[in-house]
């Protein structure tokens, strides 16, 4: 379990949105290409945005993306996406990645509950 309060995770969203930000100064014909795909891949359309966040969430979890996990985990949360509904994507998501996937899994359900708070 993550041991980062409510208030870490912010800050640690905040420094990963400041650092997003700098790499869009120093390369933004490939920042807004990036930006605008994030953009249409988690709007609405077949699947809800809140089961894309979810699928991203695993995703981040088999890369090994700690960030990631920790950015994506949050905008699941920010579209409504619940602790249940997370703990099943996991819970797959730990099928595909093993040990690995299990260590990253469980990040990702303490961020939740700590973003939750």
């Amino acid at each position: 379990m993550s041991t980062e309060t409510s208030t870490d995770l912010k800050s640690r969203l905040g420094r990963i949105n400041q650092q997003f930000a700098a790499f869009g100064q120093a390369q933004p014909p490939v920042m807004s290409g990036f930006q605008a795909v994030m953009k249409a891949a988690a709007q609405e359309g077949a699947l809800p945005a809140a089961f894309k966040e979810l699928v991203a969430v695993a995703l981040a979890v088999n890369k090994g993306c700690d960030d990631c996990v920790l950015f994506h985990t949050s905008q699941a949360l920010r579209h409504q996406a619940t602790r249940a509904q997370l703990a099943d994507v996991l819970g797959v998501s730990v099928e595909m990645g093993g040990g690995p996937g299990a260590m990253y899994a469980s990040k990702a359900l303490a961020y939740f509950d700590a973003l939750s708070q």
